[in-house]
């Protein structure tokens, strides 16, 4: 006796189900066996980065750069200390009297240390050789960005945003390890657009140009700056770039190089 037709179609039904998780079951395994051959490459990228380090004259600039880097921060935390004393006007421009007050405070804080860990460690793993440059762009960028915080006559916009009382992060380090009256130019906008300048592919300098303009629009909406300082980030973070490659291409390598073939 022939099984009743709802058996059968159920039975087929069972059979496609079947070949449905087999077909899953492969497809699970190639992508664990492709997940594992990427991060072998991704590994054997970093080790061939690093293998091409001449430590000694790397160890040697370093030093020096990161020394510069410390006074560096250390002139911003004094002068900064010092316009943040000052009773500045406050001001208002076109766009912003156009724009809503938004808090977006845990985009300009939690996700700013986030893209700048993320930036960081990228450099470390992947630009080993290229690391005092970066040192000593930042160390630039922190210099110009002071004379510019400390020369500034201008307060914070109107209807700003305090990060002091609704952010803690920016509760815990304002006026120690950075301060309120620092509005030209933008270091939400410049820091991510000198990494977009340092790094090289373009998955990096994707995610870097993202985050750069996602705080360009953050410190607009909170009116944690006004629209030059935007504007000023990017133009002066690109002159900053292209001062240091020069001065540390033409000057501070050469003052350092011991060897200068393996040197890229």
């Amino acid at each position: 006796m022939p099984p009743p037709p709802q058996t059968t179609e159920l039975e087929k039904q069972i059979e496609k189900l079947e070949e449905r998780f087999r077909e899953s079951a492969e497809e699970l395994k190639d992508l664990r066996l492709k997940l594992v051959r990427t991060t072998q490459d991704e590994i054997e990228e970093i080790k061939d980065e690093w293998h091409g380090v001449h430590y000694k004259w790397w160890v040697i600039t370093l030093s020096g750069v990161l020394a510069l880097f410390v006074f560096s921060y250390f002139l911003y935390t004094r002068l900064g200390w010092v316009a943040e004393q000052r009773s500045l006007p406050m001001g208002s421009d076109w766009l912003l009297r156009r724009l809503p007050v938004v808090n977006v405070l845990p985009v300009l804080s939690w996700g700013f240390f986030a893209l700048h860990l993320f930036a960081a460690g990228a450099a470390i793993l992947y630009y080993p050789r290229r690391m005092p440059f970066l040192l000593f762009m930042l160390s630039v960028y922190m210099v110009v960005r002071t004379a510019f915080v400390f020369l500034s006559p201008i307060g914070p916009p109107v209807g700003i945003v305090d990060m002091r009382q609704l952010d803690f992060i920016f509760a815990k380090i304002m006026g120690t390890w950075t301060f309120n009256n620092e509005f030209v130019f933008s270091g939400h906008t410049g820091i991510p657009f000198l990494f977009y300048l340092f790094f090289e592919t373009r998955g990096l300098k994707t995610v870097m140009m993202a985050g750069s303009v996602t705080m360009a629009v953050c410190v607009l909406l909170s009116h944690n700056h006004y629209t030059v300082d935007v504007l000023a980030g990017y133009l002066v973070s690109y002159s900053i770039y292209a001062l240091s490659e020069k001065l540390y291409y033409g000057w501070i390598r050469p003052l350092f190089q011991i060897l200068p073939s393996r040197i890229p």
